[in-house]
């Protein structure tokens, strides 16, 4: 097993674009197609990046219309983090003629959109996931192969929960940010699962403890970012922060008290009540969701 504090050779971060010398992550390592994947941590930004990355054909296997199916919440596990009445109350004051939500999923957030009047737009990757949420929306759904027929057509666009996927996380952010008129709106959020937090710490905790053996589960989180590398990641494309608000949310940890449960997830609930008192200490380094709004330059 490499030392988990062996030094990597100088690379380039994909978070915050900064050339610095690279360390192996306390994270545990992933067995992905074959491989072992190990977390490289960025010494500027503190974010973490699978290496070696997963390509795109590879990564392009586990996002069907199957993830969005498995990905509904069970009876015990708070299901999507993600706060929609906070884009909702967003569009409200924005007034937009026309919606999109970058990497949309099933399609729940698009039903919600045109419900109040709003005309929304969905993009993803897979042909038939495409199609399911078209289906279960009622919009427009498109594929990214075909973000240049619409470009310069959106007054506001959200990606939510959709950048910690990508391998080339600015690529994916700029071409969100080409959907957008002049004056328009980003509107962002997902999780700050490198920030520091007791939560992560046990995490850590754990992976030495398993003398850093991998895990046989698909890497789709391919980045673990903080705070700072969030901020540094929308700075590199461009944009004005307008915005940028943290918060310790239960997730992946059961929300309630799981009665009759597994010891397992009666530890994450404890664990997890007691990172979110604790980030209240220093919420920007230790929470570890992000709500974001920004304009990209006129």
């Amino acid at each position: 097993m490499p030392s988990l504090r062996a030094d990597l050779p100088l690379s380039r971060c994909a978070i915050c674009d900064s050339v610095t010398r690279r360390s192996i992550s306390t994270r545990r390592p992933v067995r992905f197609a074959g491989r072992v994947r190990r977390y490289t941590r960025c010494t500027a930004c503190g974010s973490r990046s699978l290496n070696p990355m997963p390509s795109e054909a590879e990564l392009a296997i586990l996002y069907g219309a199957e993830y969005n199916d498995d990905a509904e919440p069970g009876p015990s596990i708070e299901g999507d983090p993600r706060a929609d009445d906070w884009l909702l109350d967003s569009l409200a004051i924005a007034r937009p003629d026309r919606f999109v939500d970058f990497g949309c999923g099933g399609g729940s957030l698009l039903a919600k959109v045109a419900a109040t009047g709003v005309e929304a737009l969905g993009f993803d990757l897979d042909s038939r996931g495409v199609a399911a949420a078209s289906s279960a929306s009622g919009c427009a759904v498109y594929m990214l192969a075909s973000i240049r027929d619409h470009q310069a057509s959106a007054d506001v666009v959200h990606i939510g929960d959709v950048l910690e996927h990508a391998p080339f996380p600015e690529h994916v952010l700029r071409q969100a940010c080409s959907l957008l008129r002049p004056g328009g709106t980003v509107l962002a959020q997902g999780p700050l699962e490198a920030n520091l937090s007791v939560f992560n710490a046990a995490l850590s905790v754990a992976a030495l403890a398993r003398r850093g053996r991998p895990v046989n589960l698909p890497p789709y989180h391919v980045h673990l970012v903080t705070a700072r590398g969030q901020l540094a990641l929308f700075a590199r494309v461009g944009l004005t922060t307008e915005e940028f608000d943290v918060s310790d949310v239960a997730w992946p940890a059961p929300a309630q008290w799981p009665r009759a449960a597994s010891s397992r997830l009666l530890g994450l609930f404890l664990l997890r009540r007691l990172s979110t008192a604790v980030s209240r200490l220093a919420p920007n380094r230790m929470s570890n969701r992000f709500r974001y709004r920004g304009r990209p330059p006129v």
